[in-house]
């Protein structure tokens, strides 16, 4: 895998030192300039994420101290850094779960090193931003697309990468009916085209963050098995 010449800054948390050191060699032969934080135990990992705000967190769940989901969800309601879970926990309940807590992507261990970097690196340019002075109103919703900031009936909305750039897609094609394929194609890369539990956990989150009504004609409507249509009131 070509190295990056984007400078990043990660933390790991896991309390297996072999995966600190497996995890921080791969991230730092792709990523030469990057910085690396690890902590051992989800306490510590939630002050270095305060402390530092790296651009992604890579978070196990069987932490000695607090469970990982916990730590999510504690990390999630802080702030938007992207976090990929990279765990042992392989059963779907665990995967839903960790998803649901705000994760945007999950790893299974063991794993391999070159799709682990593929996922890290589609979860990293869910960050770069948008084209400049790029936004969307309509009654209830206001996205600006290179601030990545999300507002609902004028409060602001907390979406995680992923899910901001699911929201980007389905606006950008607006009134269209968007295929499962496509928008994983969006917001995980090609390799994912066929996993559709990770669009459907993720839209669930997502319209629950935009109250989007069921009942009503606008916003994010299911195609059933087809994909998804975001309804505007602007045409």
């Amino acid at each position: 895998m070509q190295q990056s010449d984007r400078v990043i800054s990660a933390l790991i948390v896991d309390d297996d030192p072999g995966i600190q050191d497996m995890v921080s060699l791969a991230i730092e032969l792709n990523w030469p300039k990057s910085t690396v934080y690890t902590a051992a135990d989800g306490l510590t990992g939630l002050d270095l994420a305060r402390e530092h705000t790296p651009d992604v967190v890579i978070l196990d769940l069987g932490l000695p101290d607090i469970d990982g989901l916990e730590v999510c969800e504690k990390l999630r309601a802080e702030s938007s850094i992207p976090i990929v879970m990279l765990t042992a926990r392989d059963r779907e309940i665990d995967i839903v779960k960790g998803l649901n807590a705000g994760a945007d992507d999950y790893v299974t261990k063991p794993f391999s090193h070159l799709q682990f970097l593929a996922r890290l690196q589609a979860v990293l340019r869910r960050t770069q931003g948008s084209a400049p002075d790029s936004s969307y109103t309509d009654s209830r919703l206001t996205v600006d697309f290179d601030r990545r900031s999300v507002s609902v009936d004028d409060e602001t909305a907390r979406l995680t990468p992923t899910e901001f750039s699911l929201l980007e897609y389905l606006l950008r094609n607006a009134n269209r009916v968007v295929t499962h394929e496509e928008l994983l194609r969006a917001g995980w890369g090609e390799e994912y085209t066929d996993a559709t539990g990770y669009i459907k956990t993720h839209i669930r989150t997502l319209r629950e963050k935009l109250n989007d009504d069921p009942t009503s004609e606008t916003g994010i409507v299911n195609e059933r098995g087809v994909g998804y249509r975001y309804v505007s009131e602007i045409e």
